[in-house]
């Protein structure tokens, strides 16, 4: 590609899901996004207070799932590139500049942020050393980590796989790796939130998380 390429940002949204609301303002914001577009891939109609802006989309998808709904979205995406961006990421300033960079060194990537936690306290940062060890040593991050790949190499290793309840994002990592696409750090760290394991208790929610890891890394 002789000049810069265009990048979709596809942010999939649950029934309840309203901190897109946060992310949409450091959104348009980003360099890239009046060559590129975003797609809000919902499992809901519009809010009433929802207006369309340019280069922007409400997506209400026909399928409910957080894979079916990013497939749908892709399907739709005129972008180079698929930029996955879940609700509750908070992006760096150097967000874009290091995308774009990352993404014209290594194309055939499958490009990831590191991963921190702008909530839940000091056990929070456990899971970040958990995450940058997983990264480092097996190169899989998770979605949470904002994974961008080339819209055809997506649809080439088939997109996220349908029907699965969780993990859809790991899965396709180890797709692509097996294509032989291998998983590189953009330079950069989003933040998260830690809501689910306010939710539903640190261990158990750690726990959970391990055993389906494990599971999917011992199938692939």
């Amino acid at each position: 590609m002789a000049n810069a390429p265009t990048i979709s940002i596809i942010v999939p949204l649950a029934v309840a899901e309203e901190c897109w609301r946060e992310l949409l303002p450091q959104l348009v914001k980003l360099d890239f996004v009046a060559d590129g577009e975003i797609l809000f891939a919902a499992a809901k109609p519009p809010p009433p207070d929802w207006q369309d802006r340019p280069q922007c989309r409400w997506l209400h998808c026909k399928n409910v799932g957080r894979g079916e709904q990013m497939n749908e979205a892709a399907a739709t995406a005129t972008g180079d590139f698929l930029w996955f961006v879940h609700a509750d990421t908070r992006l760096p300033k150097t967000a874009a500049k290091k995308l774009q960079r990352a993404i014209m060194r290594k194309p055939q990537a499958i490009h990831f942020f590191d991963l921190r936690f702008y909530d839940g306290g000091w056990r929070m940062r456990i899971n970040e050393l958990g995450v940058w060890w997983r990264c480092t040593i097996f190169a899989n991050p998770f979605g949470d980590q904002a994974l961008c790949v080339r819209r055809d190499l997506f649809m080439q290793i088939g997109g996220y796989p349908s029907g699965t309840t969780a993990g859809e994002d790991h899965l396709f990592v180890l797709a692509a790796a097996k294509a032989g696409n291998k998983a590189k750090r953009v330079g950069a760290a989003v933040q998260t939130s830690a809501r689910k394991y306010a939710q539903q208790g640190w261990w158990k929610t750690m726990r959970i998380y391990q055993k389906i890891w494990w599971q999917q890394w011992r199938q692939r």
